[in-house]
Formats: C-alpha cells, sequence, structure tokens
C-alpha cells in the first residue's frame, strides 16, 4: 500500500476520532453535530467556536507546526466550556488531547463563549515558537558551520542565514515531531509518518557557482532527508555535466572552472623556509593556526619545512614574495593514486573512499564523471554499477540484486533484469572550496535533488573559537556580511543591525511608557 494511501487513512481516521470527542461541544455551541467529523469544516467552525482567527486554517495542515495547533484547538475548546485552570491545560496537552472525551461525555457541558485572553508568558513563549518553526521550515534556516571544508569562503564558527525559498520550500518528510528537535535529538519524530518528496515552487534554479546547503546524501544513521546531517558545498557540476580534476585544477565540460571572485579556494602546499615562522604571524597574516600544520611540519637541516593543507592563491603569492621563503610547491597525489580507506574485515569504507569505489581516482585527480539528469537512461552494468547503485537504490527507491553466480553478473531492478535505467530526477556535484580538506561528492557521491535545503545568503555571525583552538574567539568582521555575491570586498553591516536593534527596543520602551501614562489619566 503506497504511502499516500497511509495518509489518506490516517487523515479520515483522525477526523472521525476528533468528531467523537467534540460533536455534542459543537452542538451545545450552536454548531451542528455532524460538523465536528467533516474535514476542514470542523476546524472552521471550531474556530469560531473558540473565537480564533479563520486564517489559522492554513496552520493546521502544515508539517511539524499543525499538531501544535490541534493542540492549541483542544484547550481552547476546554476553555469555552470552563477548563480554564492551568491544571486542566496541563492535562490536555499531556494526554495529547484526549482528555476532550471526558468533557464531551460529561453531563450536559454548559458553552460558556471564548474568554477574553490576556497575553501570558506561555502564550508568548508558545507564538515564539510557532513564528519561529515557520520561519525555520519555510522560509529561513540558520546554521552554524563547525568544519572548515569551505575555509576561507566560509569559516569555521560561522552563522548563516539558509534561504530556502527561491529554489522552492522543501516540505517536510517529517512531518510529526518536535520542533527543532534536529539541535537537540534528532530521533524526536514519527518515523512512520513520512511525506513523499514535495516542493513548493520557486522563481530560481540553482546555478553552477552556488553554495548550495543539503542533507548528507549517504548519511547511514537517518534515511528519512530532512533529518540527515546538513552540509554546505559549492555547486561545480549540474545535470548533464561532466567534471574532471587533473593535478587539482577542477573542469567541467572541459573547461576550467571559474570560481567566483569572492570564493577563496584552497589547495595544500609545502613550503620550505630559511626561518621557523612565526604562529602569531602565521595566524595574523593567513588565519592559519599551529594544530593546521603541526603534524605536516618539521626542520630539515638548516630549513623548516611546512605542509600547509589550505592556502588559498593570495597565501601562495605573499609566501612566494617573502625572502625568507626557499619554495612553495603544491602538494598533488599522483594519478592512480586511489584514496581509499580499508575498515576491520577488508571492507571498503565508503565514507573516505573516492567516489565511485571501483575508480582509481583521488581528491586532485579526479573524473571524468558525468552528473546524471532526469530522464537520462544510462547503461547499467558492472562498470557502471558503483556509479549508479545509490541512485537506483536508495535515492530512488528500487529494488536491486545481482547474480553473479557462476561467472554471470545478471542486475536486477526491481526484479526485472535490467542493463538500462532511466534517471528520475536531477543530481548535481558539490565540492568544498577547501579542496584537500574537504568530504565532498568526490567522496559521497551525486547530491539528488531531493536533498537540497537552500542557499546561504548572510553570515549573521563568527563564533570561530567556539570550535577550534583560535586566538579570537569572535571574528567580528565577519558579522552580518554577504555571501557568494562575487564581490571579494565584504562589508560588516553589523553596527548598522546593532544601531536597528537599540533603536527598536528604545522605540518599544518609549510606546510602553506612553500607553502607561496614557492608561493612568
Amino acid at each position: 500500500m503506497s504511502l499516500i494511501i497511509y495518509w489518506v487513512i490516517g487523515f479520515v481516521l483522525y477526523n472521525i476520532l476528533y468528531g467523537a470527542g467534540t460533536w455534542k461541544l459543537y452542538r451545545n455551541a450552536g454548531k451542528p453535530a455532524w460538523s465536528a467529523f467533516i474535514p476542514f469544516l470542523n476546524i472552521w467552525n471550531g474556530l469560531q467556536i473558540i473565537d480564533r482567527p479563520k486564517w489559522w486554517i492554513i496552520l493546521f495542515y502544515l508539517p511539524i507546526v499543525g499538531p501544535i495547533f490541534w493542540l492549541v484547538m483542544y484547550v481552547d475548546l476546554a476553555d469555552t466550556y470552563g477548563k480554564v485552570e492551568l491544571k486542566d491545560k496541563i492535562i490536555m496537552v499531556l494526554t495529547l488531547g484526549l482528555y476532550i472525551f471526558a468533557i464531551n461525555y460529561s453531563d450536559n457541558p454548559k458553552y460558556l463563549g471564548a474568554e477574553k485572553r490576556t497575553s501570558t508568558i506561555v502564550s508568548s513563549l508558545l507564538f515564539a515558537l510557532v513564528l519561529a518553526t515557520l520561519v525555520h521550515n519555510w522560509f529561513i534556516q540558520p546554521m552554524i558551520v563547525p568544519t572548515g571544508s569551505m575555509e576561507n569562503t566560509i569559516k569555521i564558527g560561522d552563522a548563516l542565514f539558509v534561504e530556502k525559498v527561491s529554489f522552492g520550500a522543501r516540505v517536510p518528510t517529517t512531518p510529526l515531531g518536535i520542533p527543532f528537535s534536529e539541535f537537540i535529538y534528532r530521533d524526536a519524530f514519527i518515523d512512520k509518518a513520512r511525506l513523499p518528496y514535495m516542493r513548493l515552487p520557486g522563481w530560481r534554479d540553482l546555478k553552477s557557482n552556488d553554495i548550495v546547503v543539503f542533507n548528507y546524501p549517504t548519511d547511514s544513521v537517518y534515511s528519512a532527508i530532512d533529518r540527515k546531517d546538513a552540509y554546505v558545498k559549492r555547486l561545480v557540476g549540474m545535470p548533464g555535466e561532466t567534471v574532471e580534476i587533473n593535478n587539482g585544477i577542477l573542469y567541467v565540460d572541459g573547461k576550467k572552472f571559474q570560481p567566483k571572485l569572492d570564493a577563496l579556494v584552497q589547495h595544500s602546499y609545502k613550503v620550505v623556509s630559511k626561518i621557523q615562522l612565526s604562529p602569531a604571524v602565521l595566524y595574523q597574516d593567513f588565519g592559519i593556526i599551529p594544530t593546521d600544520y603541526q603534524g605536516t611540519s618539521y626542520q630539515e637541516g638548516s630549513t623548516f619545512v611546512y605542509g600547509f593543507p589550505a592556502l588559498t592563491e593570495a597565501h601562495v603569492t605573499a609566501f612566494k614574495n617573502n625572502s625568507n621563503i626557499i619554495s612553495v610547491e603544491p602538494v598533488l597525489k599522483a594519478k592512480g593514486d586511489k584514496t581509499e580507506r580499508i575498515r576491520y574485515g577488508n571492507q571498503i569504507d565508503s565514507t573516505y573512499t573516492i567516489f565511485p569505489v571501483n575508480k582509481d581516482w583521488n581528491e586532485d585527480q579526479y573524473g571524468k564523471l558525468y552528473i546524471p539528469k532526469k530522464g537520462d537512461v544510462v547503461d547499467i552494468n558492472k562498470e557502471t554499477l558503483p556509479q549508479y547503485i545509490n541512485v537506483i537504490r536508495k535515492y530512488e527507491q528500487n529494488t536491486l540484486r545481482v547474480d553473479s553466480a557462476n561467472g554471470k553478473y545478471d542486475i536486477f531492478i526491481n526484479d526485472q533484469k535490467a542493463d538500462k535505467y532511466e534517471i528520475k530526477q536531477n543530481y548535481y556535484f558539490m565540492v568544498g572550496d577547501n579542496r584537500n580538506q574537504s568530504l565532498d561528492a568526490r567522496f559521497f557521491g551525486y547530491v539528488p535533488e531531493d536533498h537540497i535545503i537552500g542557499r546561504p545568503i548572510l553570515i549573521w555571525a563568527n563564533m570561530n573559537g567556539m570550535f577550534e583552538q583560535a586566538p579570537k574567539k569572535f571574528i567580528w568582521e565577519r558579522w552580518f556580511t554577504s555571501i557568494n555575491n562575487d564581490n571579494p570586498n565584504k562589508t560588516s553591516y553589523g553596527i548598522y543591525v546593532l544601531i536597528a536593534f537599540i533603536g527598536w527596543i528604545g522605540y518599544d520602551i518609549w510606546k510602553a511608557r506612553k500607553e502607561k501614562q496614557k492608561n493612568k489619566y
């Protein structure tokens, strides 16, 4: 039975349950008793009974937010029948609304009308929670970057605002869960009540060079897409394009990839110096901290050799112009030097092994690799299966098995022998700007369209010192700066935001005092 049919059955049963628990309360409030059983009409009439805005009916059917509003309905409905004490509200919430049955089937429940509501701390917190959940799920999602795969374009500790609307907000696939549970306890959702992939209309497709936030496609802990880890990388390969990396240089369809002007792409370098470099100067001039190079640096005779895992072109130029520097050379893996990790038991650890696992590629010598687009029909055989196995089985939900008995290699998709497969959605290729320090598509492979969350548009804070042993705990010049706008000269708008915030607080205090004086007289 398909997921949609389960949802329809659940929807009908829930409305019958709701009607069974409220029909008498509706009748005594002047509404037809049968209307308590009718989807949508029961909410419409219920909002009239509890004297709440009619537009709230939309919120009852939104993922994550919807269950909150059903509880609000139960609590308010009980209010209109005199159950206004705090204990009644607590019982209603703890029983997930079932307490309404006790009220409905009590002797002659009397409708008293909606009470005159006043703002309380609980109602204010509830309003703030609902508002934040709506914004978080459908418009802007905040995230903090704990790792350095996009250094220095995005630094460790950068707090981002990720907009979800331009590409189309993705409907949560796990709609029944505790708001923001991904930050505290990611298992706080009902796994059985998943929704299929859906996305609201947007007005802008993803473009090459976008920085994109997406769910980690090969997450082995969670299969629900919106519960997987969130990653941020640069989109370098669009559906239908072919990527290749040759000696660390990225090519797309045979042309050298040109990052935006504010992209600070980094590579590994070996720097040989006549003198020992000052850690203070390395941090001040290049943002490099000792833990970045301590394990790869040593003294060789009278010279000092440094292995820096991540230097930008500007860094390299500065080193080369320093009279104390003897040489600056890129550290590149050779062709055929496959990046591979073998776990205990002689099994390939696909997380840290180059994608596809049957290729002898590495981070610096990669491809050519085609990125599938929706509608493509690709060959499926022993050579191409590692490239498409996740597409077929994990991302597009097919059964797949291989019969390799007696020297055969027969592939069966949905129990049908197959040597072709039609791609059902678009895929993208994402890499980190910190090319030699990034776990990206070179390892986990294609990113499906249904895993896209959105694009970061603003760095609203930086808390660098919370995530690594950097001398500066906060990099203030990064606060409220734009991102990926092709402008290398970043301006912090933090002072303007601070002035506006202080002004707003001041206006609010002034307004409160004026109202207090007005009420006094």
